[in-house]
C-alpha cells in the first residue's frame, strides 16, 4: 500500500489527537488494531484509565479472569500511540512471560522484561548519563 503524503498526515493526525479523557472516541484508536474482544466492563475500566484522577495513571485491580491484561493492554497502547514510549508495567515474576506474549502477540507493542541482570546490563549499556553507547 503506497500512500500519499496527504495521507499519512491524517493517520498521524488520527492517532495523536486528543479527544476528551472519558470519551470512548480516544478508546476506539487503541482497539481498533488490537486483536481482542472487549466485554462492557473492559471498556468502562479502560475509560475510567483515561479519566483518572491520578494523571499519571491508574490502578486496575478486579477478579481473576475478568481481563486485566487486556484493559492495560488497550491503555498501553493508546499511549503508545500518543507517542508516550516510556511505559513501565509492573508485574509478578510468575506473569512477565505471559504479559510480555500478550503485549507483543495481541496489541503489536515492543517490550522488553527487565529483570535484575537485564537491568544492571542496560544501565551499563546506557551509561551514567541517560546517552546510549554504540555496540
Amino acid at each position: 500500500m503506497n500512500l500519499m503524503p496527504y495521507h499519512a498526515k491524517y493517520f498521524a493526525h488520527e492517532l495523536t489527537k486528543r479527544c476528551a479523557s472519558d470519551s470512548a472516541e480516544k478508546l476506539a484508536g487503541a482497539v481498533a488494531s488490537a486483536q481482542v474482544d472487549l466485554n462492557p466492563h473492559q471498556v468502562d475500566a479502560v475509560l475510567f484509565a483515561f479519566n483518572s484522577p491520578l494523571a499519571k495513571g491508574a490502578l486496575l485491580a478486579d477478579e481473576v479472569g475478568l481481563g486485566k491484561t487486556i484493559e492495560a493492554g488497550l491503555v498501553l497502547s493508546q499511549k503508545w500511540a500518543e507517542r508516550k514510549r516510556r511505559i513501565l508495567v509492573i508485574t509478578p515474576s510468575n506473569l512477565r512471560k505471559q504479559w510480555f506474549q500478550e503485549v507483543t502477540e495481541k496489541f503489536f507493542l515492543p517490550c522488553k522484561i527487565l529483570e535484575a541482570k537485564s537491568y544492571n546490563s542496560e544501565i551499563k549499556r546506557v551509561g551514567a548519563h541517560g546517552s546510549q553507547t554504540t555496540s
